[in-house]
């Protein structure tokens, strides 16, 4: 159903079902590094935090990188998340700014779905990601 949908439809879709029950911003964080680990293993890095033996294993720091972005968020000491966007020119980051953890979001659909639009098997990703 997913794949008769627009691009732009799409993107609220996503932008929706990452934001919709999942309230608590540790939670989201979680939830956002394992479906980009999922879709886009590539481009994703994923720093947990914990004992390595223990079943719990919170994420400490997402990073997605693109060909001309690449997107951070962190988990703070005190349990407060930030999210910052570097700009890439060769892949050097050239322009460093802090964003809401929804703009982060919504950035990190777009350039998923501009992936997608230029490539199959990245398609075929972005369609795991809107499953979940």
């Amino acid at each position: 159903m997913e794949q008769d949908l627009d691009p732009a439809l799409q993107f609220e879709v996503l932008a929706a079902k990452l934001r919709g029950d999942h309230g608590a911003s540790e939670d989201l964080l979680d939830l956002l590094a394992k479906m980009l680990e999922g879709s886009y293993p590539s481009g994703t890095k994923v720093a947990r935090g914990g004992w390595f033996m223990s079943k719990q294993r919170p994420v400490e720091e997402l990073s997605v990188r693109f060909d001309e972005w690449q997107f951070v968020i962190a988990r703070e000491k005190h349990g407060t998340i930030s999210a910052r966007s570097m700009k890439l020119v060769k892949g050097v980051s050239l322009k460093t700014n802090d964003i809401s953890m929804d703009e982060c979001i919504e950035q990190i659909i777009k350039e998923i779905m501009k992936l997608a639009e230029r490539n199959a098997q990245t398609r075929e990703a972005l369609n795991r990601f809107v499953s979940g």
